[in-house]
Protein backbone atom coordinates (compact mmCIF):
# COMPACT_ATOMS: atom_id res chain seq x y z
CA UNK A 1 0.00 0.00 0.00
CA UNK A 2 1.43 3.52 -0.91
CA UNK A 3 1.32 6.58 1.49
CA UNK A 4 -1.02 7.94 -0.87
CA UNK A 5 -3.53 5.02 -0.24
CA UNK A 6 -2.66 5.47 3.22
CA UNK A 7 -4.63 9.14 2.99
CA UNK A 8 -7.12 7.92 1.57
CA UNK A 9 -7.44 5.11 4.45
CA UNK A 10 -7.80 7.91 6.97
CA UNK A 11 -10.09 9.65 5.16
CA UNK A 12 -11.87 6.03 5.78
CA UNK A 13 -11.10 6.21 9.10
CA UNK A 14 -12.65 10.24 10.02
CA UNK A 15 -16.10 8.47 8.25
CA UNK A 16 -15.56 5.59 10.92
CA UNK A 17 -15.30 8.13 13.53
CA UNK A 18 -18.39 10.26 12.60
CA UNK A 19 -20.20 7.27 12.70
CA UNK A 20 -19.60 6.22 16.15
CA UNK A 21 -19.58 9.59 17.06
CA UNK A 22 -23.51 9.54 16.32
CA UNK A 23 -24.34 6.80 18.31
CA UNK A 24 -24.51 6.68 22.08
CA UNK A 25 -21.25 5.53 24.12
CA UNK A 26 -21.77 2.10 25.76
CA UNK A 27 -22.25 1.92 29.30
CA UNK A 28 -22.86 -0.49 32.24
CA UNK A 29 -26.62 -0.33 33.05
CA UNK A 30 -26.93 0.08 37.54
CA UNK A 31 -30.57 -1.92 37.10
CA UNK A 32 -28.78 -4.94 36.10
CA UNK A 33 -26.05 -7.37 37.91
CA UNK A 34 -22.01 -7.42 36.68
CA UNK A 35 -19.54 -10.23 36.33
CA UNK A 36 -16.35 -8.95 36.18
CA UNK A 37 -13.69 -11.35 34.10
CA UNK A 38 -10.33 -11.19 35.61
CA UNK A 39 -9.04 -10.79 39.38
CA UNK A 40 -5.87 -8.86 38.91
CA UNK A 41 -5.31 -5.30 39.78
CA UNK A 42 -7.30 -3.75 36.82
CA UNK A 43 -10.60 -6.24 37.46
CA UNK A 44 -10.46 -5.26 41.34
CA UNK A 45 -10.41 -1.40 40.60
CA UNK A 46 -13.27 -1.64 38.17
CA UNK A 47 -15.06 -3.72 40.97
CA UNK A 48 -14.52 -0.70 43.71
CA UNK A 49 -15.64 1.85 40.78
CA UNK A 50 -18.96 -0.08 40.19
CA UNK A 51 -19.60 -0.98 44.00
CA UNK A 52 -18.65 2.88 44.86
CA UNK A 53 -21.50 3.44 42.87
CA UNK A 54 -23.87 1.40 43.85
CA UNK A 55 -23.50 -1.73 41.07
CA UNK A 56 -24.59 -4.94 41.81
CA UNK A 57 -21.47 -6.74 41.25
CA UNK A 58 -21.84 -10.93 41.32
CA UNK A 59 -18.28 -11.42 41.31
CA UNK A 60 -15.10 -12.18 39.64
CA UNK A 61 -14.19 -15.27 36.62
CA UNK A 62 -11.33 -16.46 36.37
CA UNK A 63 -10.54 -19.30 33.37
CA UNK A 64 -8.28 -21.00 35.93
CA UNK A 65 -9.57 -19.36 39.70
CA UNK A 66 -6.63 -19.13 42.09
CA UNK A 67 -8.94 -18.15 45.15
CA UNK A 68 -12.45 -18.44 45.90
CA UNK A 69 -13.33 -15.09 47.61
CA UNK A 70 -11.69 -11.66 46.84
CA UNK A 71 -13.29 -8.24 47.80
CA UNK A 72 -15.67 -10.15 49.97
CA UNK A 73 -17.27 -11.51 46.39
CA UNK A 74 -17.01 -14.84 45.23
CA UNK A 75 -14.34 -16.10 42.68
CA UNK A 76 -15.67 -18.11 39.90
CA UNK A 77 -14.54 -20.52 37.13
CA UNK A 78 -16.48 -20.57 33.68
CA UNK A 79 -17.71 -24.00 34.35
CA UNK A 80 -19.31 -22.73 37.80
CA UNK A 81 -21.64 -20.24 35.94
CA UNK A 82 -25.63 -21.21 35.84
CA UNK A 83 -27.61 -19.59 33.05
CA UNK A 84 -28.77 -17.08 35.04
CA UNK A 85 -25.73 -15.61 35.95
CA UNK A 86 -24.90 -15.74 31.98
CA UNK A 87 -27.85 -13.18 31.46
CA UNK A 88 -25.58 -10.58 33.51
CA UNK A 89 -23.45 -7.90 32.23
CA UNK A 90 -19.77 -8.69 31.87
CA UNK A 91 -16.88 -6.26 32.21
CA UNK A 92 -13.64 -7.50 31.31
CA UNK A 93 -11.76 -6.11 33.96
CA UNK A 94 -7.83 -7.44 32.53
CA UNK A 95 -5.61 -4.89 30.45
CA UNK A 96 -2.49 -5.64 29.88
CA UNK A 97 0.34 -6.08 26.97
CA UNK A 98 -0.07 -10.11 27.75
CA UNK A 99 -3.86 -11.37 26.89
CA UNK A 100 -5.19 -9.55 23.57
CA UNK A 101 -8.40 -8.53 24.25
CA UNK A 102 -10.23 -9.86 21.79
CA UNK A 103 -9.52 -13.29 22.85
CA UNK A 104 -10.72 -12.48 25.94
CA UNK A 105 -13.93 -11.11 24.82
CA UNK A 106 -14.39 -14.74 22.46
CA UNK A 107 -14.12 -16.20 25.83
CA UNK A 108 -16.71 -14.15 27.16
CA UNK A 109 -18.73 -15.11 24.45
CA UNK A 110 -18.46 -18.43 23.69
CA UNK A 111 -19.23 -19.13 27.86
CA UNK A 112 -22.39 -17.77 26.87
CA UNK A 113 -22.46 -14.02 27.78
CA UNK A 114 -23.73 -11.54 25.09
CA UNK A 115 -23.65 -7.92 27.00
CA UNK A 116 -19.78 -7.72 27.24
CA UNK A 117 -18.02 -4.83 27.85
CA UNK A 118 -14.34 -3.96 27.28
CA UNK A 119 -12.09 -2.13 28.87
CA UNK A 120 -12.58 1.51 27.48
CA UNK A 121 -16.08 0.93 27.52
CA UNK A 122 -15.83 0.82 31.36
CA UNK A 123 -13.13 3.54 31.25
CA UNK A 124 -15.48 5.80 29.87
CA UNK A 125 -17.78 5.42 32.50
CA UNK A 126 -15.64 5.44 35.41
CA UNK A 127 -12.26 7.43 34.19
CA UNK A 128 -12.26 9.53 37.14
CA UNK A 129 -11.97 6.73 39.84
CA UNK A 130 -9.96 4.45 37.85
CA UNK A 131 -7.64 7.40 37.00
CA UNK A 132 -4.47 7.00 34.77
CA UNK A 133 -4.74 3.63 32.94
CA UNK A 134 -1.60 4.13 30.03
CA UNK A 135 -3.50 4.41 27.02
CA UNK A 136 -7.01 4.25 27.86
CA UNK A 137 -9.41 7.47 27.86
CA UNK A 138 -12.49 8.48 26.93
CA UNK A 139 -13.27 8.43 23.21
CA UNK A 140 -14.11 12.04 22.46
CA UNK A 141 -10.13 12.41 23.74
CA UNK A 142 -9.20 10.74 20.66
CA UNK A 143 -12.09 12.14 18.12
CA UNK A 144 -11.60 15.23 19.19
CA UNK A 145 -7.86 15.27 18.18
CA UNK A 146 -8.22 13.79 14.30
CA UNK A 147 -6.42 16.43 13.04
CA UNK A 148 -3.37 16.05 15.02
CA UNK A 149 -4.04 11.91 14.81
CA UNK A 150 -3.88 13.22 10.53
CA UNK A 151 -0.53 15.16 10.96
CA UNK A 152 1.33 12.11 12.85
CA UNK A 153 -0.24 9.70 9.95
CA UNK A 154 0.74 11.88 7.22
CA UNK A 155 4.89 12.39 9.08
CA UNK A 156 5.30 8.19 8.98
CA UNK A 157 7.20 7.28 6.39
CA UNK A 158 5.79 3.90 5.07
CA UNK A 159 2.20 2.56 4.66
CA UNK A 160 3.25 0.16 7.50
CA UNK A 161 3.46 2.62 9.91
CA UNK A 162 0.43 4.77 8.65
CA UNK A 163 -1.70 1.25 8.34
CA UNK A 164 -0.28 0.31 12.58
CA UNK A 165 -1.36 3.90 13.42
CA UNK A 166 -5.01 3.68 11.87
CA UNK A 167 -5.32 0.05 13.57
CA UNK A 168 -4.01 1.91 16.92
CA UNK A 169 -6.62 4.70 16.86
CA UNK A 170 -9.27 2.65 15.54
CA UNK A 171 -8.81 -0.27 18.16
CA UNK A 172 -8.86 1.90 20.75
CA UNK A 173 -12.15 3.22 19.85
CA UNK A 174 -13.72 -0.23 20.20
CA UNK A 175 -13.80 -0.52 15.86
CA UNK A 176 -11.39 -3.14 15.65
CA UNK A 177 -11.20 -5.97 18.30
CA UNK A 178 -8.91 -8.12 16.02
CA UNK A 179 -6.39 -5.63 16.24
CA UNK A 180 -6.08 -6.65 20.06
CA UNK A 181 -3.60 -9.77 19.41
CA UNK A 182 -1.77 -8.31 16.58
CA UNK A 183 2.33 -7.21 16.70
CA UNK A 184 5.03 -6.70 13.90
CA UNK A 185 7.14 -9.54 13.58
CA UNK A 186 10.38 -6.44 13.84
CA UNK A 187 12.09 -6.48 17.54
CA UNK A 188 11.17 -4.07 19.77
CA UNK A 189 13.98 -1.02 19.15
CA UNK A 190 16.62 -2.67 17.59
CA UNK A 191 15.73 -3.66 13.80
CA UNK A 192 16.49 -3.21 10.46
CA UNK A 193 14.85 0.63 11.06
CA UNK A 194 17.34 1.46 13.52
CA UNK A 195 20.42 -0.34 13.23
CA UNK A 196 21.75 0.53 9.87
CA UNK A 197 24.71 1.72 10.21
CA UNK A 198 28.14 -0.61 10.17
CA UNK A 199 27.63 -3.35 12.68
CA UNK A 200 31.42 -2.93 13.97
CA UNK A 201 30.68 0.48 14.56
CA UNK A 202 30.41 1.51 18.66
CA UNK A 203 27.66 2.63 20.11
CA UNK A 204 26.68 5.47 22.31
CA UNK A 205 23.78 4.65 24.11
CA UNK A 206 21.14 6.03 26.55
CA UNK A 207 18.61 4.12 27.70
CA UNK A 208 15.75 6.02 29.83
CA UNK A 209 13.60 4.01 31.65
CA UNK A 210 16.26 1.22 31.99
CA UNK A 211 14.53 -1.22 34.10
CA UNK A 212 16.88 -4.08 34.80
CA UNK A 213 18.86 -3.36 32.12
CA UNK A 214 17.32 -6.07 29.57
CA UNK A 215 17.40 -3.40 26.34
CA UNK A 216 20.70 -2.89 27.52
CA UNK A 217 21.78 -5.98 27.06
CA UNK A 218 19.93 -6.94 23.98
CA UNK A 219 21.54 -3.91 22.19
CA UNK A 220 25.60 -5.08 23.40
CA UNK A 221 24.39 -8.77 21.66
CA UNK A 222 23.86 -7.33 18.48
CA UNK A 223 26.58 -4.22 18.56
CA UNK A 224 29.84 -3.15 20.37
CA UNK A 225 29.30 -1.01 23.05
CA UNK A 226 31.57 1.99 23.62
CA UNK A 227 29.45 3.95 26.19
CA UNK A 228 25.95 3.59 27.87
CA UNK A 229 24.16 5.74 30.19
CA UNK A 230 20.94 4.41 31.89
CA UNK A 231 18.51 5.78 34.01
CA UNK A 232 16.29 4.31 36.50
CA UNK A 233 14.47 6.27 39.18
CA UNK A 234 12.71 2.91 40.72
CA UNK A 235 14.22 1.45 43.37
CA UNK A 236 14.19 -1.98 43.09
CA UNK A 237 14.77 -1.33 40.12
CA UNK A 238 17.60 0.14 40.30
CA UNK A 239 19.02 -2.54 42.26
CA UNK A 240 18.27 -5.27 39.48
CA UNK A 241 19.58 -3.10 37.00
CA UNK A 242 23.45 -3.04 38.67
CA UNK A 243 23.28 -6.38 39.94
CA UNK A 244 22.40 -7.56 35.86
CA UNK A 245 25.34 -5.27 34.73
CA UNK A 246 28.33 -5.56 37.42
CA UNK A 247 30.47 -7.86 35.41
CA UNK A 248 29.75 -6.50 32.05
CA UNK A 249 32.59 -5.41 29.92
CA UNK A 250 30.44 -2.42 28.93
CA UNK A 251 31.64 0.99 29.95
CA UNK A 252 27.93 2.13 31.62
CA UNK A 253 26.70 4.89 33.85
CA UNK A 254 23.94 3.40 35.79
CA UNK A 255 22.02 6.90 37.52
CA UNK A 256 19.28 6.61 39.93
CA UNK A 257 17.30 9.21 38.37
CA UNK A 258 14.67 9.82 35.69
CA UNK A 259 14.79 11.77 32.72
CA UNK A 260 13.40 15.51 32.64
CA UNK A 261 13.43 18.75 31.36
CA UNK A 262 15.47 19.54 34.14
CA UNK A 263 16.71 19.12 37.96
CA UNK A 264 13.22 18.55 40.10
CA UNK A 265 12.27 16.38 42.91
CA UNK A 266 9.11 14.62 41.61
CA UNK A 267 6.04 12.65 42.88
CA UNK A 268 6.19 9.27 41.77
CA UNK A 269 3.43 6.20 41.86
CA UNK A 270 4.84 2.67 41.56
CA UNK A 271 1.78 1.38 42.40
CA UNK A 272 -0.55 1.47 39.51
CA UNK A 273 -0.97 -0.87 36.50
CA UNK A 274 1.95 -2.72 35.58
CA UNK A 275 4.50 -0.03 36.13
CA UNK A 276 5.30 3.82 37.90
CA UNK A 277 4.48 6.71 36.82
CA UNK A 278 5.05 10.84 37.42
CA UNK A 279 2.01 11.90 39.80
CA UNK A 280 1.15 14.26 42.19
CA UNK A 281 -0.15 11.79 44.35
CA UNK A 282 2.82 9.93 44.23
CA UNK A 283 3.98 7.88 47.32
CA UNK A 284 7.42 7.88 46.36
CA UNK A 285 9.86 10.80 45.47
CA UNK A 286 12.59 10.41 43.12
CA UNK A 287 14.85 13.06 41.47
CA UNK A 288 14.95 13.88 37.72
CA UNK A 289 17.61 15.67 35.14
CA UNK A 290 17.73 16.67 31.92
CA UNK A 291 19.98 14.70 29.72
CA UNK A 292 21.51 17.83 28.18
CA UNK A 293 22.90 18.58 31.58
CA UNK A 294 24.75 15.12 31.89
CA UNK A 295 26.02 14.68 27.92
CA UNK A 296 27.23 18.38 27.38
CA UNK A 297 27.60 18.37 23.41
CA UNK A 298 29.19 14.33 24.10
CA UNK A 299 28.02 12.28 20.47
CA UNK A 300 25.54 9.85 21.20
CA UNK A 301 24.23 7.58 18.66
CA UNK A 302 20.64 6.02 19.92
CA UNK A 303 18.22 6.98 22.41
CA UNK A 304 15.36 5.15 23.77
CA UNK A 305 13.11 6.52 26.08
CA UNK A 306 10.34 4.43 27.63
CA UNK A 307 9.97 6.84 30.85
CA UNK A 308 5.97 6.07 31.58
CA UNK A 309 4.52 9.11 30.68
CA UNK A 310 7.31 11.78 31.15
CA UNK A 311 8.20 11.14 27.09
CA UNK A 312 7.58 14.94 26.36
CA UNK A 313 9.91 16.19 29.07
CA UNK A 314 12.98 14.22 28.46
CA UNK A 315 12.70 14.84 24.72
CA UNK A 316 12.89 19.01 25.87
CA UNK A 317 15.45 17.94 28.05
CA UNK A 318 17.66 16.24 25.45
CA UNK A 319 16.79 19.25 22.57
CA UNK A 320 20.82 20.01 22.57
CA UNK A 321 22.09 16.27 22.40
CA UNK A 322 19.29 15.91 19.25
CA UNK A 323 20.56 18.61 17.51
CA UNK A 324 24.27 18.15 18.10
CA UNK A 325 24.30 14.34 17.48
CA UNK A 326 21.13 13.34 15.53
CA UNK A 327 20.93 10.20 17.37
CA UNK A 328 18.59 7.44 16.08
CA UNK A 329 15.14 7.48 19.15
CA UNK A 330 13.07 4.78 19.71
CA UNK A 331 10.07 6.56 21.79
CA UNK A 332 7.45 5.11 23.38
CA UNK A 333 3.82 5.33 21.98
CA UNK A 334 1.74 4.28 24.48
CA UNK A 335 1.52 5.43 28.00
CA UNK A 336 -0.98 8.82 27.04
CA UNK A 337 -3.46 8.65 24.94
CA UNK A 338 -2.42 12.34 23.53
CA UNK A 339 1.12 10.39 22.92
CA UNK A 340 -0.28 9.77 19.48
CA UNK A 341 0.05 13.34 18.38
CA UNK A 342 1.52 15.34 21.18
CA UNK A 343 5.08 13.36 20.57
CA UNK A 344 5.12 13.39 17.19
CA UNK A 345 4.30 17.23 16.81
CA UNK A 346 7.20 17.38 19.55
CA UNK A 347 9.56 15.27 17.31
CA UNK A 348 8.80 17.45 14.25
CA UNK A 349 10.71 20.18 15.58
CA UNK A 350 13.32 18.52 17.19
CA UNK A 351 14.36 16.19 14.58
CA UNK A 352 14.91 18.05 10.89
CA UNK A 353 15.08 15.72 8.12
CA UNK A 354 14.73 12.34 10.05
CA UNK A 355 12.62 9.30 8.80
CA UNK A 356 9.57 8.02 11.36
CA UNK A 357 8.29 5.00 12.08
CA UNK A 358 5.63 3.26 14.11
CA UNK A 359 5.69 -0.48 14.99
CA UNK A 360 3.61 -2.16 17.87
CA UNK A 361 5.31 -4.99 19.51
CA UNK A 362 3.19 -6.38 22.20
CA UNK A 363 -0.45 -7.18 22.23
CA UNK A 364 -3.69 -4.64 22.76
CA UNK A 365 -1.66 -1.26 21.37
CA UNK A 366 0.88 -2.01 24.65
CA UNK A 367 4.52 -0.87 23.25
CA UNK A 368 3.91 0.84 20.21
CA UNK A 369 7.08 2.47 20.00
CA UNK A 370 7.73 5.53 17.25
CA UNK A 371 11.01 5.37 15.48
CA UNK A 372 12.98 8.66 14.07
CA UNK A 373 15.96 7.76 12.39
CA UNK A 374 18.37 10.77 10.58
CA UNK A 375 18.54 10.61 6.85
Amino acid sequence: MSLATGAAEFSALRAECAALAATPERTLSLSRPVWIFGAGQFGQDLCKALLAKNFNVLGFIETQPRIVQLLNLPVLGWQQLNDTDRLAQLAIGIYNRGMPLDSLASLAHEAGFRDVMMPWDSYGQFDVQLGWRYWLGRRDQLLSNLDGIEATHAQLSDATSQACLRDIVLFRLGLNHAYGGFRHEEPQYFNQLTLTEDAQKPIHFVDGGAYNGDTLLDLANLRPIERAYLFEPDAENFKALQRNLRNQAITVHCLPVALSDGYQILSFNAGVGEAGTISENGTVHIASMALDDLLHNQAIDFIKLDVEGGEIAALNGAARSINHSRPVLAISLYHRPQDLWEIPELLRKLCRNYRFYLRQHYFNSFDSVLYAVPQ
